[in-house]
């Protein structure tokens, strides 16, 4: 008992006074350094530090006596709160004991790590110095002094942020963990929790993915390759980036000859060696709605979010850290009936993966920008592995957001509304003729003045003389030419951008005579398209889309909160206008009439074919959404005397497929709708 009650009090000797405040004195110091916080004023600082060291140190709760486990897998959450998923990422962990870890592996581990990890005591206060000075020689973070032990707590307790505060926890924990658990077991609870990329945590996993062996069958620079994984997973792995995991890796090997573990000549036959990786088949697909959450709050090429993945962390890997890792609770915008829906909806016009086009269904709320359904068919998402037979049932691209392999498609005649919209701003009204003659040059179009621009209508129909109302009924072409000739390409091309089409990379492009922007021509997302329609849903009030509406972390601590953002971009007169003339396409005499006539509800819309039958559209809106249906080959090919679903197509157009696909999915709803008011 008294040798037990003199553990208890060394252990204790950081709370006792005198020490308490040495420890907390020489820690904010450094750790301040090591975050930057010197950078700024030192009457700022000192405030911060004062403040940060009472409410964060000293009023800090012990660590927990039980650690949650090292990862817990994030879920998410419909709109009314229904867990409809969780996010692993195809994460692979399988543990192993620490008495199988071969000591190359930690030799490695702690190489390139931290090689004082058994001599301090959970806390490498001559690191921290040394990270703290080249960052304040530095201005801002450019190393880290964390001990293995730190990042432990750091992976099983704390947010990856990198603030004062939180590091200030993970330091005061450290010490703690130190205290609580031995070296090899705080060693072997960070081999077998550390993420090593491609979906892999754990050092006994990794072996096996990426070489196919047990951890004890690893060479020198195998074992080097997976440690010098640990800093950048994302991309130091030998599938993300084989020259900067070998370079890793040599880094690597040279530590562990400076450390001793190794010798000169091991060292230079480790670097000599080539990098091999032996993976064997994955998993095809994952569901594509599961995909796009994951990579919203983590992937910086899509900025449908950019605050709520700054919440989450600064880089790549804090972010898929705290995703895979962190037991977030990630709340969507999801309507789970709209999205059940909205996949069969798809999957009953698209019916084989290997032979029909890719079909896509998005549905916004346009009152507030909720992203409510987000529909991929009849392909899942994913990659197949090289070693697969056969065409591979999955897509590796995202049609419908910016950023994820996809450069837009031509909407067709689903952009003639914008030009519309246009006119009646200018003060056009809905009784405004042209005469329409089919292949006629049109005089101020072209760049050529010699030959001008000469636009075909569908089926080659001589309109006539016709008005706005009857030109968006038939959809016709050289009408809708003429009009934004007269309306001036530069404002259709700002009235597109003003209605939330902004990433076209050709749309700077349209101006003065190019005026077959008025047929579609320009490069265009569905999520993009759903927000410029919803515009005149909304009485002119354009909502930004989102996806995210909070995260909660394994706490339940709110760390990010979705603010909508909506702002009026065109006049009301105009949006009611607008909603008037995409009524007359889906009635008798238009492109679509099926959907008025099915539909009992109040429904407009908009067809959309290009003119070689590559990309076909249907933009839809009732007064609570606002949808795309669009359909199209993953690699841009005539839609022509084809087969699809079953039925056999000479063409296919707007109405032909994705009207169908829309005009299924609002009656299904409808029917839903009215079985629960029963």
């Amino acid at each position: 008992m008294a040798g037990e009650a003199a553990r208890v009090n060394a252990s204790s000797w950081w709370v006792q006074a005198p020490y308490r405040l040495l420890l907390i004195a020489v820690i904010t110091i450094l750790v301040a350094l090591l975050v930057g916080l010197m950078a700024i004023p030192v009457a700022v600082a000192t405030n911060e530090l004062v403040g940060a060291v009472d409410e964060q140190v000293v009023d800090r709760p012990p660590l927990p006596e039980q650690l949650p486990a090292a990862a817990q897998l994030s879920t998410v959450l419909d709109a009314e709160g229904h867990r409809i998923g969780e996010l692993t990422g195809h994460e692979r962990r399988e543990p192993v004991d620490f008495e199988e870890v071969p000591q190359l592996v930690i030799d490695a581990v702690l190489a390139v790590e931290d090689a004082a990890f058994y001599e301090h005591n959970g806390v490498d206060h001559r690191a921290i110095a040394r990270a703290a000075v080249r960052n304040f020689s530095a201005g801002g973070i450019e190393q880290g002094g964390s001990t293995i032990t730190q990042q432990y707590v750091k992976m099983v307790l704390l947010d990856p942020s990198q603030t004062l505060e939180r590091k200030m926890h993970e330091v005061i924990w450290a010490v703690q963990l130190e205290e609580q658990l031995s070296k090899d077991e705080i060693l072997g609870g960070y081999l077998n929790a550390v993420y090593l990329g491609d979906g892999v945590y754990g050092f006994g996993t990794a072996a096996e993915h990426y070489f196919s062996k047990s951890l004890d069958e690893l060479t020198v620079a195998e074992a080097a390759l997976l440690a010098g994984a640990i800093q950048a997973p994302s991309t130091t792995n030998p599938v993300a980036d084989p020259e900067a995991a070998t370079t890793r890796r040599n880094t690597v090997i040279r530590l562990m000859q400076r450390h001793g573990h190794i010798t000169p000549e091991e060292a230079d036959e480790a670097i000599a060696s080539e990098v091999e990786v032996d993976i064997g088949e994955r998993e095809v697909g994952e569901p594509f709605s599961e995909d796009l959450i994951k990579r919203v709050l983590y992937d910086q090429r899509i900025t449908l979010q950019p605050d709520a993945q700054a919440a989450l962390g600064d880089s790549v890997e804090e972010r898929i850290s705290a995703i895979f890792e962190g037991g977030l609770q990630i709340y969507t915008t999801l309507d789970s009936d709209l999205q059940e829906q909205a996949s069969q909806s798809l999957a009953e016009r698209l019916t084989d993966p290997d032979t029909d086009p890719l079909g896509a269904l998005i549905t916004l709320d346009h009152r507030s920008g909720a992203l409510e359904a987000l529909a991929l068919g009849p392909h899942a998402f994913g990659q197949c592995p090289p070693d697969h037979e056969g065409p591979c049932p999955a897509i590796q691209t995202n049609p419908l957001v910016p950023g994820l392999g996809g450069s837009g498609r031509q909407p067709g005649s689903a952009l003639k509304p914008f030009v519309a919209a246009t006119a009646l701003e200018l003060g056009a009204s809905h009784d405004h003729t042209y005469d329409t003659p089919s292949g006629e040059p049109i005089e101020g179009c072209g760049w050529d003045e010699d030959e001008p621009y000469a636009p075909r209508n569908f089926d080659d129909d001589d309109g006539g003389e016709i008005d706005l109302v009857e030109a968006m009924r038939r959809s016709n072409n050289v009408y809708f030419v003429k009009l934004a000739r007269d309306a001036g390409v530069e404002n259709v091309v700002e009235t597109i951008r003003r209605h939330g089409v902004v990433t076209s990379s050709n749309l700077a492009s349209f101006a003065g005579p190019d005026c077959s922007i008025a047929l579609g021509s320009p490069d265009v997302f569905p999520i993009e398209m759903v927000v410029g329609y919803g515009v005149w849903a909304n009485d002119g009030i354009r909502c930004d889309p989102y996806l995210i509406e909070r995260v909660l972390d394994r706490f339940g601590e709110v760390i990010y909160e979705h603010e909508s953002s909506c702002e009026p971009v065109v006049e009301r007169r105009v949006a009611r206008d607008m909603r008037g003339l995409l009524r007359a396409g889906v009635q008798e005499g238009g492109t679509a009439p099926f959907v008025g006539r099915e539909i009992a509800g109040d429904v407009w819309g908009k067809t959309g074919t290009t003119n070689n039958f590559v990309d076909a559209w249907f933009m839809g809106s009732t007064p609570q959404h606002t949808t795309a249906a669009w359909v199209g080959f993953e690699q841009p090919r005539r839609m022509e005397d084809i087969t699809i679903g079953g039925e056999h197509y000479e063409r296919v157009t707007g109405g032909a497929i994705p009207g169908r696909i829309f005009t299924d999915y609002v009656l299904a709803l409808e029917e839903r709708q009215r079985a629960a008011l029963d």
